[in-house]
Protein backbone atom coordinates (compact mmCIF):
# COMPACT_ATOMS: atom_id res chain seq x y z
CA UNK A 1 0.00 0.00 0.00
CA UNK A 2 1.39 3.39 -1.05
CA UNK A 3 -1.57 5.78 -0.81
CA UNK A 4 -4.32 5.90 1.78
CA UNK A 5 -7.14 8.28 2.65
CA UNK A 6 -8.24 8.50 6.29
CA UNK A 7 -11.68 10.02 6.90
CA UNK A 8 -12.44 11.25 10.40
CA UNK A 9 -9.68 12.66 12.61
CA UNK A 10 -10.75 11.71 16.11
CA UNK A 11 -8.26 9.81 18.26
CA UNK A 12 -8.50 6.62 16.20
CA UNK A 13 -8.36 8.33 12.81
CA UNK A 14 -5.56 10.71 13.77
CA UNK A 15 -3.41 7.92 15.23
CA UNK A 16 -4.00 5.73 12.17
CA UNK A 17 -3.13 8.54 9.75
CA UNK A 18 -0.05 9.61 11.72
CA UNK A 19 1.30 6.06 11.96
CA UNK A 20 0.85 5.52 8.21
CA UNK A 21 2.43 8.88 7.39
CA UNK A 22 5.42 8.26 9.65
CA UNK A 23 6.00 4.94 7.88
CA UNK A 24 6.20 6.42 4.41
CA UNK A 25 2.59 6.07 3.25
CA UNK A 26 1.15 8.89 1.15
CA UNK A 27 -1.75 9.92 3.40
CA UNK A 28 -4.68 12.22 2.74
CA UNK A 29 -6.37 13.03 6.07
CA UNK A 30 -9.95 14.29 5.81
CA UNK A 31 -12.35 15.74 8.37
CA UNK A 32 -15.47 17.87 8.14
CA UNK A 33 -14.31 20.27 10.89
CA UNK A 34 -11.93 23.03 9.78
CA UNK A 35 -10.46 23.50 13.26
CA UNK A 36 -9.44 19.82 13.44
CA UNK A 37 -7.89 19.92 9.97
CA UNK A 38 -5.93 23.07 10.88
CA UNK A 39 -4.69 21.54 14.15
CA UNK A 40 -3.21 18.48 12.40
CA UNK A 41 -1.94 20.00 9.15
CA UNK A 42 1.72 19.84 10.24
CA UNK A 43 1.47 16.21 11.41
CA UNK A 44 -0.20 14.34 8.59
CA UNK A 45 1.01 15.55 5.23
CA UNK A 46 -2.10 16.43 3.20
CA UNK A 47 -5.07 17.46 5.38
CA UNK A 48 -8.35 18.52 3.81
CA UNK A 49 -11.63 19.85 5.18
CA UNK A 50 -14.36 17.98 3.32
CA UNK A 51 -17.85 16.67 3.95
CA UNK A 52 -17.18 13.10 2.81
CA UNK A 53 -20.87 12.17 2.85
CA UNK A 54 -21.21 14.43 -0.19
CA UNK A 55 -20.28 12.49 -3.34
CA UNK A 56 -19.37 15.63 -5.28
CA UNK A 57 -16.90 16.70 -2.58
CA UNK A 58 -15.38 13.20 -2.51
CA UNK A 59 -14.96 13.28 -6.28
CA UNK A 60 -13.14 16.61 -5.97
CA UNK A 61 -10.46 14.87 -3.87
CA UNK A 62 -9.48 12.67 -6.86
CA UNK A 63 -9.13 9.57 -4.69
CA UNK A 64 -9.81 6.92 -7.34
CA UNK A 65 -6.14 6.00 -7.50
CA UNK A 66 -5.77 5.53 -3.74
CA UNK A 67 -4.96 2.00 -2.59
CA UNK A 68 -7.04 2.07 0.59
CA UNK A 69 -9.42 4.14 2.66
CA UNK A 70 -9.99 4.12 6.41
CA UNK A 71 -13.36 5.42 7.61
CA UNK A 72 -12.61 6.35 11.20
CA UNK A 73 -15.75 8.34 12.05
CA UNK A 74 -16.85 8.03 15.67
CA UNK A 75 -20.54 7.99 16.65
CA UNK A 76 -22.18 9.08 13.38
CA UNK A 77 -23.22 5.66 12.04
CA UNK A 78 -25.26 7.12 9.16
CA UNK A 79 -22.29 9.11 7.87
CA UNK A 80 -20.02 6.06 8.13
CA UNK A 81 -22.42 3.92 6.11
CA UNK A 82 -22.98 6.58 3.44
CA UNK A 83 -19.25 7.19 2.98
CA UNK A 84 -18.65 3.42 2.74
CA UNK A 85 -21.22 3.28 -0.05
CA UNK A 86 -19.62 6.22 -1.88
CA UNK A 87 -16.12 4.70 -1.67
CA UNK A 88 -17.37 1.40 -3.05
CA UNK A 89 -18.95 3.23 -5.97
CA UNK A 90 -15.58 4.90 -6.55
CA UNK A 91 -14.03 1.39 -6.56
CA UNK A 92 -11.45 2.03 -3.84
CA UNK A 93 -9.44 -1.20 -3.65
CA UNK A 94 -9.61 -1.65 0.13
CA UNK A 95 -12.03 -0.03 2.57
CA UNK A 96 -11.52 -0.35 6.32
CA UNK A 97 -14.33 0.91 8.54
CA UNK A 98 -14.51 1.54 12.27
CA UNK A 99 -17.72 0.00 13.64
CA UNK A 100 -19.40 1.32 16.77
CA UNK A 101 -21.94 -1.48 17.29
CA UNK A 102 -22.95 -4.94 16.07
CA UNK A 103 -25.81 -3.44 14.06
CA UNK A 104 -23.39 -1.03 12.41
CA UNK A 105 -21.10 -3.92 11.51
CA UNK A 106 -24.00 -5.97 10.09
CA UNK A 107 -25.03 -3.12 7.80
CA UNK A 108 -21.45 -2.63 6.62
CA UNK A 109 -21.20 -6.36 5.89
CA UNK A 110 -24.41 -6.21 3.86
CA UNK A 111 -22.80 -3.41 1.83
CA UNK A 112 -19.83 -5.70 1.13
CA UNK A 113 -17.30 -4.10 3.49
CA UNK A 114 -14.97 -6.90 4.57
CA UNK A 115 -12.52 -4.97 6.77
CA UNK A 116 -14.45 -3.91 9.87
CA UNK A 117 -12.65 -2.96 13.08
CA UNK A 118 -13.86 -2.43 16.62
CA UNK A 119 -11.08 -0.43 18.35
CA UNK A 120 -12.94 0.09 21.64
CA UNK A 121 -14.10 -3.54 21.89
CA UNK A 122 -10.69 -4.90 20.86
CA UNK A 123 -8.98 -2.77 23.51
CA UNK A 124 -11.46 -3.87 26.16
CA UNK A 125 -10.95 -7.57 25.33
CA UNK A 126 -7.19 -7.14 25.36
CA UNK A 127 -7.26 -5.36 28.73
CA UNK A 128 -9.58 -7.94 30.29
CA UNK A 129 -7.45 -10.87 29.13
CA UNK A 130 -4.27 -9.24 30.41
CA UNK A 131 -5.95 -8.90 33.79
CA UNK A 132 -7.34 -12.45 33.83
CA UNK A 133 -4.25 -14.32 32.65
CA UNK A 134 -1.12 -14.60 34.75
CA UNK A 135 1.95 -12.51 33.82
CA UNK A 136 0.73 -11.49 30.36
CA UNK A 137 3.01 -8.85 28.79
CA UNK A 138 0.83 -8.38 25.70
CA UNK A 139 -2.26 -9.94 24.14
CA UNK A 140 -3.75 -10.13 20.63
CA UNK A 141 -7.19 -11.66 20.04
CA UNK A 142 -7.13 -13.66 16.77
CA UNK A 143 -10.46 -15.52 16.90
CA UNK A 144 -12.88 -17.01 19.42
CA UNK A 145 -10.42 -19.89 19.86
CA UNK A 146 -6.94 -18.51 19.21
CA UNK A 147 -4.84 -15.68 20.63
CA UNK A 148 -1.27 -14.45 20.41
CA UNK A 149 0.11 -13.80 23.88
CA UNK A 150 3.48 -12.50 25.03
CA UNK A 151 4.51 -14.08 28.34
CA UNK A 152 7.67 -14.43 30.46
CA UNK A 153 9.36 -17.76 29.74
CA UNK A 154 8.86 -20.26 32.60
CA UNK A 155 11.98 -20.89 34.67
CA UNK A 156 12.18 -24.51 33.47
CA UNK A 157 12.49 -23.28 29.84
CA UNK A 158 15.64 -21.26 30.53
CA UNK A 159 18.77 -22.62 28.86
CA UNK A 160 16.85 -24.96 26.55
CA UNK A 161 16.27 -24.58 22.83
CA UNK A 162 12.90 -24.83 21.10
CA UNK A 163 13.61 -28.32 19.78
CA UNK A 164 14.19 -29.61 23.32
CA UNK A 165 11.06 -27.91 24.64
CA UNK A 166 8.83 -29.15 21.77
CA UNK A 167 6.18 -26.60 22.68
CA UNK A 168 4.06 -27.51 19.65
CA UNK A 169 3.95 -31.19 20.57
CA UNK A 170 3.63 -30.75 24.33
CA UNK A 171 1.27 -27.77 24.51
CA UNK A 172 -0.36 -27.43 21.05
CA UNK A 173 1.10 -23.91 20.78
CA UNK A 174 3.54 -22.26 18.40
CA UNK A 175 6.32 -19.88 19.41
CA UNK A 176 6.18 -16.98 16.96
CA UNK A 177 8.99 -14.99 18.55
CA UNK A 178 11.44 -14.58 21.40
CA UNK A 179 12.31 -11.28 23.06
CA UNK A 180 15.61 -11.33 24.90
CA UNK A 181 15.69 -8.85 27.78
CA UNK A 182 18.31 -7.58 30.16
CA UNK A 183 17.89 -5.70 33.47
CA UNK A 184 18.06 -1.91 33.26
CA UNK A 185 20.50 -2.05 36.17
CA UNK A 186 23.10 -4.69 37.09
CA UNK A 187 20.90 -6.07 39.82
CA UNK A 188 19.39 -9.56 39.69
CA UNK A 189 16.46 -8.45 41.85
CA UNK A 190 15.65 -5.55 39.54
CA UNK A 191 12.34 -6.02 37.69
CA UNK A 192 12.85 -3.32 35.03
CA UNK A 193 14.10 -4.65 31.70
CA UNK A 194 15.06 -3.39 28.26
CA UNK A 195 14.54 -5.44 25.10
CA UNK A 196 18.02 -6.47 23.96
CA UNK A 197 17.06 -8.49 20.86
CA UNK A 198 13.91 -9.82 19.21
CA UNK A 199 13.72 -12.95 17.04
CA UNK A 200 10.64 -13.46 14.88
CA UNK A 201 9.99 -16.99 13.52
CA UNK A 202 12.74 -18.51 15.67
CA UNK A 203 14.56 -21.69 14.68
CA UNK A 204 14.52 -24.97 16.57
CA UNK A 205 18.03 -24.29 17.87
CA UNK A 206 17.23 -20.88 19.37
CA UNK A 207 17.72 -20.93 23.14
CA UNK A 208 15.40 -19.41 25.75
CA UNK A 209 17.55 -17.21 27.95
CA UNK A 210 16.97 -15.72 31.39
CA UNK A 211 14.43 -12.84 31.41
CA UNK A 212 13.14 -13.85 27.94
CA UNK A 213 9.60 -13.20 26.75
CA UNK A 214 8.04 -15.72 24.38
CA UNK A 215 5.35 -14.78 21.84
CA UNK A 216 2.95 -17.73 21.69
CA UNK A 217 0.06 -18.56 19.34
CA UNK A 218 -2.50 -21.02 20.67
CA UNK A 219 -5.78 -21.68 22.37
CA UNK A 220 -6.28 -19.85 25.66
CA UNK A 221 -6.36 -23.00 27.78
CA UNK A 222 -3.18 -24.35 26.19
CA UNK A 223 -1.34 -21.09 26.81
CA UNK A 224 -2.51 -21.14 30.43
CA UNK A 225 -0.89 -24.59 30.73
CA UNK A 226 2.44 -23.04 29.75
CA UNK A 227 1.95 -20.19 32.24
CA UNK A 228 1.43 -22.69 35.07
CA UNK A 229 4.83 -24.27 34.50
CA UNK A 230 7.39 -23.27 37.14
Amino acid sequence: MKRCIVIGLGNFGYTTAKTLYENGIDVMAVDSHEEIVSAYKDDLGVTICCEATNMEQLLSLQIKNYDAAVIAIGQNMTASILISLHLQELKIKRIIVRAISDDHAKILSKLGVSDIVYPEIDTAIKTANKLMMKNVADFLHISDEYSVIEIPAPASFIGKNLAELNITGNYNCQVLGIKYRKPVKDDEDNEDYNIDKTIIAPHAGDIIKKHSLIIVLGKKNDIIRIQKIS
